[in-house]
């Protein structure tokens, strides 16, 4: 393995500033995120390599030492286009993502909370109005997440199945 560097995300005494403009063609940066309270590691740091195979391998070790880890590699680009891989470790938790507990709880209440709407205008026959307009706008929004939630599963199963069998 070649020799990699360290370069902090934003260096505001160096000039380019920005870690991927001070990056040649063909090199590589690991970025971490997940990172554990005293790790080797800095989220506010990269560490660049000269081939991708190298980048790759060295992710690969780092999320194997720190599980919750993720190590997103990016090319010169950087953030102006999409990694080029992303290693997770087993424990990652993807912080931008709607837990599963959210979107359970989230969208049972909206679904619920707008049919009990919907059936608090319908017994005024329909004369509030309010009611029955919030609830036809929650009830999607809450069946939405419940399908996405549903969706989900049901994928993470299938991959399961596939895997075992």
């Amino acid at each position: 393995m070649s020799q990699s560097r360290t370069l902090p995300l934003l260096d505001l005494k160096a000039q380019p500033q920005s870690w991927n403009e001070r990056m040649a063609p063909g090199e590589y940066a690991v970025l971490y995120s997940g990172l554990p309270e005293g790790s080797s590691l800095d989220s506010i740091s990269c560490t660049v390599f000269g081939s991708l195979a190298e980048a790759e391998t060295y992710a690969k070790e780092q999320v194997g030492i720190y599980p919750g880890l993720r190590c997103r590699i990016y090319d010169h680009h950087g953030f102006g286009s999409q990694p080029v891989r992303e290693i997770r470790g087993k424990e990652h938790k993807n912080e931008s993502e709607i837990s599963a507990r959210l979107r359970r709880w989230a969208g049972t209440g909206l679904f619920v909370g707008g049919a009990v709407l919907i059936v608090v205008d319908w017994v005024a026959d329909f004369n509030l109005l309010w009611p029955a307009m919030l609830g036809m706008r929650m009830m999607p929004v809450g069946l939405i997440l419940l399908l996405t939630e549903l969706v989900i599963v049901i994928e993470a199963r299938r991959k399961q199945r596939r895997a075992d069998g």
